[in-house]
């Protein structure tokens, strides 16, 4: 019975330590070269429509695993 309760404490920090480095803010790296800066915007904007597809991805699997993590905390 104490291993579940530990299991579901464990879980629940797992799952807030999740959710928090998903939506922490990122930092941002510039360069300092104009030119290697304008490059590497334009390849950013060249796969925006690939980090968005992964980044929803990314957040209907988060939400999955977080509805089954209440779950399993709450049975």
């Amino acid at each position: 019975m104490d291993g579940q309760i530990l299991l579901k404490i464990f879980s629940a920090l797992a799952a807030i330590v999740s959710v928090w480095l998903d939506f922490r803010p990122k930092e941002k790296r510039y360069n300092a070269d104009p030119s290697i800066a304008s490059a590497d915007a334009s390849e950013r904007h060249a796969w925006r429509y690939c980090r968005w597809g992964f980044r929803i991805v990314q957040i209907i699997i988060g939400v999955c695993l977080l509805w089954m993590v209440i779950k399993f905390i709450l049975t």
